[in-house]
């Protein structure tokens, strides 16, 4: 009698977590993993698109899927302004892409793989000289417009709409302009280009300054700050150099705030834009546009400090068939990201897929076999995008 007794309340409470969860929010189902690309097709050329590699196999790229959003792009620009950016929730997969043309956010449904309406900010909002950046942290997406030198605020929407908040105008100390921003929890970090650098309280959306904007130490030998990425934690900042070779800098952010970058010099492949952590934090990846490699430096999370690693070979096709690189991005949220991605910009834009090993202190970046992967969608590719995206 107890026996019946105890299946009968089993069979009960498990008919009320079925109706539970019956009636709570619906769970985005598991997705394919794929690479995405802003084709960012100059102005009055054509529609700007997306297109959407599926990654298998060893990093594999294949079956692309070119999705139009409309507008026109700017054709190229500043390599630090991410023209894609991923967001993933329990309930969302979204891809933006920006239209520096038309000075909109394009979105599009991962899941459905459709575009699903663009998004305007302010009507003095401009992004047509060298394209809009773009960075979410999962609640806001912010657009920033290089003509105008102005940041859009736009708050995510269920269903990956958007919703323009309102502007900013940052300056650096120097009158530069924005080139670089990362955002990690309530900070936002922004890169000048004119050596200054500058931090942002997030935490009501609309960015709000720290009041921090400074020299990086780059600024007095002529290296400044371009790209910037944060470690997972929050800990610490980490600059791509403007320079002659490949140098970076540190600035430790656990107060909230930027304080003076330490610079390290990691090699001497040409400049240093673009930088992204490997998703353990102990490989800092870094495109070196003026010579066509791609440089990996162990980064200890401890200590913030930077130490040289590996770099390529000059990359299959360099200033041939294709003349700058841009955004790098892994293929993994784990480990050192197992493959890594960079976007090539030229008259067979695509992507240089490099297999990554790092053990006992030594690294090593090999271009794979069938690398170069073409993107037959442009031949101005500045920035690239992987999904699932990188945790916020």
């Amino acid at each position: 009698m107890k026996f019946r007794r105890l299946l009968f309340l089993l069979a009960l409470c498990s008919l009320w977590v079925g109706i539970a969860n019956a009636g709570g929010a619906a769970t985005q189902p598991a997705l394919p993993s794929y690479l995405i690309t802003n084709n960012d097709p100059p102005v009055k050329v054509s529609a700007t698109s997306g297109t959407f590699f599926a990654i298998g196999s060893g990093g594999t790229l294949s079956s692309p899927n070119r999705i139009t959003v409309g507008g026109s792009g700017a054709g190229g620009g500043y390599f630090n302004a991410s023209r894609v950016s991923v967001l993933q929730s329990s309930t969302a997969a979204c891809a933006y892409l920006s239209l520096g043309g038309a000075a909109e956010v394009g979105a599009i449904d991962i899941q459905a793989l459709q575009d699903i309406g663009n998004f305007s900010a302010a009507s003095t909002d401009s992004g047509v000289d060298n394209g809009v950046g773009l960075v979410n942290n999962g609640t806001y997406l912010y657009a920033s417009f290089s003509t105008s030198n102005t940041i859009a605020t736009f708050t995510v929407l269920p269903g990956c709409a958007l919703q323009f908040l309102s502007d900013i105008s940052p300056i650096g100390k120097h009158q530069g302009n924005v080139k670089g921003m990362a955002v990690h929890g309530n900070l936002m970090i922004l890169t000048y280009g004119d050596g200054s650098i500058e931090s942002f309280n997030i935490g009501a959306g609309v960015p709000v300054s720290n009041g921090d904007l400074q020299d990086a130490s780059g600024y007095a030998v002529d290296t400044y700050p371009t790209g910037v990425d944060i470690t997972q934690d929050g800990h610490y900042a980490i600059f791509g150099d403007q320079a002659t070779y490949t140098t970076v800098e540190v600035s430790d952010i656990s107060s909230g705030k930027l304080t003076k970058t330490v610079l390290y010099s990691v090699g001497k492949a040409g400049n240093s834009n673009n930088v992204v952590l490997s998703p353990d934090g102990t490989l800092l990846y870094i495109t070196n546009t003026s010579s066509g490699q791609v440089t990996a430096a162990f980064f200890n999370a401890a200590t913030g400090k930077v130490s040289p690693g590996c770099t390529t070979k000059e990359l299959k096709g360099f200033d041939n068939q294709w003349v700058f690189l841009a955004t790098p991005v892994t293929e993994l949220n784990s480990g050192t990201g197992s493959v890594l991605y960079v976007a090539e910009y030229g008259s067979r834009s695509g992507m240089a897929v490099l297999n990554v090993t790092s053990s006992g202190g030594k690294c090593t970046l090999t271009e794979a076999s069938f690398s170069p992967v073409v993107d037959p969608d442009s031949t101005t590719l500045l920035s690239i995008g992987v999904y699932p995206p990188r945790p916020f």
